[in-house]
This record gives C-alpha cells, sequence and structure tokens, in this order.
C-alpha cells in the first residue's frame, strides 16, 4: 500500500503527486494538440482531453514506485 511522502513536517498523499503531475503533462500535450491543429478532427475535444487525463493518471501512477 503506498505511503504519504513526507516534506518536512507535511504529508503529502501519493494521489495527489500523481494527479499534480498528470494534470501537467495532460496541459502540455493538450497545448502541443492545439498547435498542431488536431483538435479539429475531434467531435468532442473536451471528452479527449478528460480521457489523456486519466490516461496519464493510470500511467503516471504505475510508473512511480511509492515505498
Amino acid at each position: 500500500m503506498p505511503h504519504e511522502i513526507t516534506i518536512g513536517e507535511i504529508y503529502i498523499p501519493p494521489f495527489l503527486l500523481v494527479i499534480s503531475l498528470s494534470y501537467i503533462a495532460t496541459h502540455l500535450t493538450a497545448s502541443m494538440l492545439g498547435k498542431f491543429n488536431v483538435y479539429k478532427h475531434l467531435a468532442y475535444p473536451a471528452i479527449a482531453e478528460i480521457s489523456l487525463f486519466i490516461l496519464m493518471s493510470l500511467v503516471i501512477g504505475l510508473l512511480i514506485p511509492f515505498v
């Protein structure tokens, strides 16, 4: 089971770290997709961005070991 990350005397839950990193990664990826006009080929860009956020959080959650 994942444990809290301690920074000084502040306990940070690992889920908060995963969500923060996935939000940053999704924002960078979505801005690159917007720069290359990929969103004009999608029917619902908001759903595509939420799906990308979920996929990023799954991948980051699997790649970061919390010991």
